[in-house]
């Protein structure tokens, strides 16, 4: 038995083994296959997220491919933008450019306006005199003293008084006066006959006379037309001359009017009338006479007054000196720099007597003198010769300024004459004042003329002299700088030691 059961133990073994192994078996198969479900429901899970990745990229293409587009889209805006920015600062500045250019002729223009508006006003003094001047023609003209003619006289005088704020209104009564007087002669008369010109020669043509207002001729041979205007500057008893010598526009106007009259084409004809100019501003109607140099300094001397004279003396000694005085400094430095040099070199060398000749090649030179006066003492010390060369000093530098303080002098006193000659004339423009009041200015003219010429005179003659005296003066400083320079060194050639 023992035997059987030690037999059974290897089969039960194995059977038990066997029996083990298959459960392991089934076991493993059992894991396998759990293992491939969860491989496949792996793969199942990796695929969607795969394909969920794939979404999600081209999410993001799709995402940033609008980005793009959205980019480039404002990019093109962002350029149109800069570029109407660009157009429209273009534009804002041609247009402040437009509107500075606007604003600087608008300053032009006020300044041209105001500039009319003071030369419109000053019409009205001009004719305020006009007026006034018309009481000598009332006197004097057929008929005198007609009430009613010195009733509208006094209003046109009142006028001008009164509205001077408004030269048009004085000029429409002058105007209105004038015409009056045109009605009360009842005299208008053009007439072909035989005349004296303006020049004094026999002429032939039509002769116009409008009453006692205006008179003109039209010479048949020369075409000229002249016009009888009042002569400034005359103190006959008829102080109206015949004149040719009109403005340009005046003149064609006159004889082309003159011409329409003799022709008779149509009942209107313009002719130039005398209303504006009186005894002072009449010659600025007519052409002014050309002045030769003598006569316009002539005119200038005598209005500067009695102290022009001397002021006239002073210009002409002041270029006397300084020419004198130039001719002296050029001659002073003759040589120059080259001829020192040599004479400082042959100094050195030993050659005290050549350098002594090159000095006296030169005897007008005062750099040279004290060369030659340090060459002549070779044979001495040096005190002998540093008191030869400051003798050469004290009798050359005096030379070498003399004149100088006259100049100065001269530029000093020609602004004193002038600043004289001002007082003179206001002296004798209060002295006017005091006799006759201030409603003539041609009265004050004149030592307003003699103040202002006699001053400018004295400034035009003084700062040319002041420039010149200060040109002379630099150059006689620079030679006696290299005459005392020159001296010591020919002393240190000669006697380097001292």
């Amino acid at each position: 038995m023992t035997q059987g059961r030690r037999m059974l133990q290897p089969v039960w073994a194995v059977i038990l083994t066997g029996a083990l192994l298959l459960g392991g078996a089934v076991r493993a198969q059992v894991n396998v296959n759990e293992n491939t479900d969860k491989v496949e429901a792996l793969k199942e899970e990796l695929e969607k997220a795969r394909q969920l990745r794939d979404k999600v990229i081209a999410k993001r293409w799709e995402d940033k491919r609008g980005d793009m587009d959205a980019r480039e889209k404002y990019n093109t805006a962002y350029d149109d933008l800069k570029n109407q920015l660009e157009v429209k600062n273009q534009e804002a500045d041609r247009l402040r450019e437009e509107i500075q250019s606007l604003q600087k002729d608008a300053e032009e223009a006020e300044a041209q306006s105001e500039n009319a508006k003071v030369q419109f006003l000053s019409v009205a003094p001009l004719l305020r005199d006009r007026v006034s001047e018309m009481s000598t023609q009332i006197e004097k003209g057929f008929p005198a003293r007609v009430p009613e003619r010195l009733q509208r006289y006094n209003l046109v005088l009142k006028s001008a008084e009164t509205k001077r704020e408004s030269p048009a209104e004085i000029l429409s009564d002058a105007l209105g006066f004038y015409k009056s007087e045109l009605a009360l002669t009842r005299e208008i008369s053009l007439e072909k006959r035989g005349f004296l010109r303006a020049d004094k020669t026999p002429g032939e043509g039509a002769l116009l006379r409008i009453g006692m207002v205006a008179s003109a001729y039209r010479d048949d041979k020369s075409g000229a037309a002249g016009l009888l205007l009042k002569d400034a500057g005359s103190g006959a008893i008829n102080p109206y001359e015949w004149r040719e010598n009109l403005p340009a526009e005046a003149s064609a106007a006159l004889a082309a009017g003159m011409q329409r009259l003799e022709k008779g084409e149509g009942n209107v004809a313009v002719i130039p009338l005398d209303i504006l100019p009186n005894q002072t501003q009449g010659k600025a109607y007519i052409v002014k006479e050309e002045r030769s140099f003598w006569k316009s300094l002539s005119h200038t001397v005598k209005t500067g007054g009695v102290f022009m004279w001397p002021l006239l003396i002073i210009p002409l000694v002041v270029i006397f000196m300084f020419l004198q005085k130039l001719f002296s400094v050029v001659r002073s430095r003759a040589g120059g720099s080259k001829l020192y040099g040599q004479a400082l070199e042959k100094l050195g060398s030993g050659s005290a007597a050549e350098a002594a000749k090159i000095c006296s090649t030169r005897p007008q030179s005062p750099v040279l003198m004290v060369i030659q006066a340090v060459a002549n003492n070779r044979d001495k010390d040096r005190e002998s010769a540093e008191k030869d060369v400051r003798e050469v000093l004290l009798h050359q530098v005096p030379r070498l300024e003399r004149h100088l303080t006259t100049l100065s002098v001269l530029a000093a006193a020609a602004p004193l004459l002038g600043l004289l000659g001002t007082v003179s004339g206001l002296i004798a423009m209060f002295q006017v004042i005091t006799q006759h009041g201030v409603n003539d200015p041609k009265l004050l003219a004149g030592g307003i003329g003699e103040a202002l010429i006699a001053t400018e005179t004295g400034l035009l003659i003084a700062i040319p002299t002041l420039l010149g005296h200060n040109f002379l003066a630099n150059r006689v400083d620079g030679i006696v700088s290299d005459m005392e320079f020159y001296a010591l060194k020919a002393l240190n050639a000669l006697w380097p030691k001292g």
